[in-house]
């Protein structure tokens, strides 16, 4: 493969097959606004990471840049790296926030650049409709929330915060509970490492 076709697999397809680099970004449709995760993201980066784990199992790397976006097809990619027989390592670039912060905790080592950033939340909901299926809307988003928080609760385990206070699983999230519950809670990349956000710093 030609310096070209490599440039171009990189670009176009997200993708460097030789490395077993795997770019996860959103795909830019012309507008100013930047959808963040979205099927299309989800769609090419299962195909990707499922082409890379069944050639072999070294290392897959995953370079994230993404604002968060929507939960399903956060899942879809968080699901899909879980499922990979591959090592994963994860390098977050400029943020990980919402959705790209969960999907972060998937990898088997969590990384993010020196001055990126760290935010998780409750996130947003929208539902329409009937009485009844808003309802039903409802208890099925609290659900996703308790997911979510049991996701984050089992990763910071390891952080030296909870450990140096020796906080258990259910203390862990009941805490992580409270911080999300005064609103968009924003870390520094040290700060993230710090809570068992992440595993290690890229500088």
């Amino acid at each position: 493969m030609s310096y070209k076709d490599d440039i171009n697999e990189i670009h176009n397809y997200s993708i460097d097959i030789k490395e077993r680099n795997i770019y996860l970004h959103s795909f830019r449709d012309g507008g100013d606004e930047d959808p963040g995760v979205d099927y299309r993201m989800a769609i090419n980066f299962i195909k990707n990471i499922n082409y890379l784990d069944r050639l072999n199992n070294d290392q897959i790397k995953i370079h994230m840049q993404s604002i968060g976006g929507n939960w399903a097809a956060g899942m879809a990619i968080f699901d899909a790296i879980r499922l990979c027989k591959s090592y994963i390592t994860i390098v977050a670039y400029g943020q990980a926030e919402s959705m790209s912060s969960l999907i972060l905790q998937a990898a088997d080592y969590r990384a993010m650049t020196e001055h990126s950033y760290f935010m998780c939340h409750y996130g947003s909901t929208d539902c329409s409709g009937d009485h009844l299926s808003s309802q039903n809307w409802a208890i099925f988003d609290k659900m996703n929330l308790e997911l979510m928080l049991n996701i984050y609760a089992e990763k910071c385990q390891n952080g030296e915060y909870f450990k140096e206070r020796k906080y258990n699983f259910s203390k862990t999230k009941a805490y992580l509970k409270r911080k999300m519950k005064d609103g968009d809670w924003y870390m520094t990349a040290y700060n993230a490492l710090h809570h068992g956000f992440i595993d290690g710093l890229v500088v």
